[in-house]
């Protein structure tokens, strides 16, 4: 059944009654229930029609193998965990704070599954349709699964940062469902997650309130003196080490995400494992099943949360298992703008029926990849990216999707990439473009000229063409926006036949600073026939 939805404010909807039933004087609220250690698995099903619901693509070493709206919905269930996720970075709305229930509960990310399942199977997705001013809803009883379900008829937005204008947040959202699974109803506490409506676009749902953490301890306990806690987790040549406190000499169970889609949300799990140092770390080699996700450890035979460990973010390296498993990609750090096609190599395993690759969520025509065989794609030229930083790149199999990361940074000293580039010959008239990359705020000058004679001013300008100055033309001056590069475009006329234009992109800190020049090396030019 359906039950407890989260809500617009009644102004937002005209005033509609949406309050079931009046508040009680106890702040938060109890439904009955909670859930036990075979249902702390998290699902999504990426159904989502906004845009703006999978939009952030700049993939988090917090959340490993994830973007959009499944590294959101990931975010959000971590909040109730017994602790700070990793080092608790994240979210920017709390920086270093996601993780705030301390309470004897975590939830195990399961990553994607293949439909919105049923009410019983712990899956996030959206529904089609609208119903008054409600934004979201949790389905019932708990004891055995739930199903949250968010309406289309608004605009989810994934962030990271908090959304904006008439966006949903989807992260906030998805925190007060989530706290329905976990057991709790609505709060009375204005400024509560588990408060019955939103402020604003309900960014401020995504950390916990006191009324929120008393609540989550009240159902399922104040965090245990002796429950096992994760303070690191690593994989090398195949084995994951992880350590920490309190786990059982004997007979631990360590538990990994899925690697691919699909599945019962049943965590990957490694039993009868012993610890080492007095109950401090564990070393185990991951199936071939386990993916990039969390670990978590559960000691013993306790068959309560207090048994269970915090979530740790992890990527385990694992070769084997079906769907594709990146290991490298080769250059990993690329300048905003290259002069000359550049080669990117991703090397790892399952290759073998690539579907597709992206690139910061966009997809790489066929014709500029090449798939060599089961363990290393070939991306022919790097394509113009519009962000700069860690930007996924994602390989997409029948078996699953795996992603990694790639560092695209400011131009310094400045590139110029001219297209077409020498030994080009074109008729007089055919257009050019001037690729520049430099340092964000820069004004670049796009000059050209007929000669490869330098132009030299001590202490102002030293440029490979223009023969001091007396053969040189500014084309454009443009500034260098966010994304770390800008173009210009023309069709060169009037030039004398085999003509080769020089031309080269001079920095400068802004209008005025021409003590501080900066010249991208060697020139290029380009061959004029008529």
């Amino acid at each position: 059944m359906r039950f407890h939805s989260l809500l617009l404010p009644a102004a937002a909807i005209g005033g509609a009654v949406w309050l079931l039933a009046a508040p009680e004087a106890s702040a938060w609220n109890p439904l009955g229930g909670s859930l036990g250690l075979t249902q702390r698995d998290v699902r999504v099903f990426d159904n989502f029609t906004d845009t703006q619901a999978n939009d952030n693509v700049t993939a988090d070493a917090n959340f490993p193998g994830y973007l959009g709206i499944e590294m959101a919905s990931w975010k959000a269930v971590l909040e109730w965990g017994s602790e700070l996720h990793g080092n608790g970075n994240g979210d920017p709305t709390q920086a270093g704070g996601l993780g705030s229930g301390g309470a004897n509960f975590d939830p195990s990310w399961q990553g994607n599954a293949t439909g919105v399942g049923t009410t019983n199977q712990n899956i996030m997705s959206e529904e089609t349709g609208s119903s008054g001013g409600v934004l979201a809803y949790c389905e019932a009883p708990i004891s055995d699964g739930w199903r949250i379900r968010f309406l289309s008829t608004w605009i989810w937005q994934d962030g990271p940062t908090a959304a904006t204008g008439n966006h949903i947040d989807y992260q906030g959202v998805a925190c007060h469902e989530y706290g329905h699974a976990l057991g709790l109803d609505h709060s009375s506490t204005g400024g509560a997650t588990m408060f019955p409506s939103i402020t604003g676009t309900g960014s401020g749902q995504r950390s916990l309130a006191t009324d929120d953490i008393n609540g989550v301890q009240g159902v399922y306990g104040v965090k245990s003196a002796t429950k096992p806690r994760i303070t690191s987790a690593s994989a090398t040549a195949g084995v994951v080490t992880i350590n920490g406190t309190n786990f059982s000499a004997t007979n631990n169970e360590v538990w990994f995400t899925q690697k691919a889609q699909g599945g019962t949300g049943t965590p990957i799990k490694v039993t009868g494992v012993a610890s080492t140092g007095g109950g401090t770390q564990i070393s185990v080699t991951p199936p071939g099943t386990a993916g990039k996700g969390d670990v978590l450890v559960k000691s013993g035979a306790g068959g309560t949360g207090a048994f269970l460990s915090n979530a740790w973010p992890l990527d385990p390296g694992v070769t084997g298992g079906t769907g594709p498993n990146i290991l490298s990609i080769t250059p990993s750090s690329i300048d905003a703008v290259t002069a000359d096609p550049l080669a990117v190599t991703i090397a790892g395993t399952g290759f073998t029926g690539t579907t597709s690759v992206t690139i910061a969520g966009v997809t790489v025509p066929v014709s500029n990849y090449t798939v060599n065989g089961d363990s290393s794609i070939t991306i022919l030229s790097w394509p113009l990216q519009n962000a700069l930083g860690d930007l996924s790149i994602a390989v997409t199999t029948p078996g699953g999707s795996d992603t990694g990361l790639v560092s695209v940074s400011e131009c310094d000293p400045p590139v110029l990439d001219m297209n077409p580039s020498a030994p080009f010959a074109f008729v007089n008239g055919t257009p050019t473009t001037w690729t520049v990359g430099s340092e964000i705020g820069d004004f670049v000058y796009i000059v050209a000229s007929g000669t490869p004679l330098p132009s030299t001013i001590p202490g102002l300008i030293d440029v490979g063409l223009g023969n001091m100055l007396s053969d040189i033309t500014v084309l454009k001056i443009v500034a260098i926006p966010a994304k770390g590069w800008a173009q210009y475009s023309a069709a060169p006329t009037g030039l004398p036949a085999g003509m080769v234009i020089y031309s080269a992109a001079l920095a400068f800190p802004d209008e005025t600073g021409f003590n501080l020049v900066e010249d991208s090396d060697p020139p290029q030019s380009v061959l004029v026939l008529f």
